[in-house]
């Protein structure tokens, strides 16, 4: 039964907007994961994550995040700042993710129907670019590291520390796999 689900949302054709699952990638590769755990990349299903969510205690969603800062620039969004839009004190926010809304759907759908996770948290990049290009621009790369060290520790206040393949296996992503 998964407990925790990492879930890498983009289109990895626009440019930076591939950011989740370039994410959930390097972390499929460099770490194994106990069987409670779940990490996978889906691409643009983001308004239709169901199946994957169901029953879990925790869900934790990769993908471009506009909130300004310099292209690269990480965000962090919590559970209260996805669901409750209107915080006291609080202007009512623009969405920061193309998946965001199917997000916070998906959380108060389970919340009414039964299954909703109790910790949730979208991980993300200011991008650069989201342009049909492929691949994530210069200025984004270097945050794919700082997102694995984010989720490492977002996991581990859940209890969960996966092992490192050692020698960490160098990898490319199949979307940047060129054929001859």
């Amino acid at each position: 039964m998964v407990r925790i689900a990492v879930v890498g949302l983009g289109n990895v054709l626009m440019g930076d907007d591939g950011f989740g699952p370039y994410v959930a990638h390097l972390l499929e590769a460099w770490y194994e994961w106990p069987d409670d755990v779940q990490v996978v990349e889906l691409g643009t299903q983001g308004l239709d994550l169901t199946p994957y969510v169901r029953g879990v205690q925790a869900l934790l969603v990769l993908s471009s995040i506009h909130r300004g800062g310099a292209p690269g620039t990480l965000h962090r969004l919590e559970r209260a700042e996805i669901l409750d839009r209107e915080l006291p004190n609080r202007e009512p926010s623009l969405r920061n993710s193309p998946y965001e809304p199917g997000v916070r759907n998906l959380v108060l759908t389970l919340q009414f129907t039964g299954g909703a996770p109790s910790d949730v948290w979208v991980l993300g990049a200011q991008p650069e670019s989201i342009e049909l290009n492929g691949g994530l621009s210069e200025s984004v790369k270097p945050a794919l590291s700082r997102a694995v060290s984010e989720v490492l520790g977002i996991l581990k206040t859940a209890g969960v520390t996966p092992r490192e393949r050692l020698p960490r296996p160098d990898v490319q992503p199949w979307w940047e796999i060129r054929q001859p």
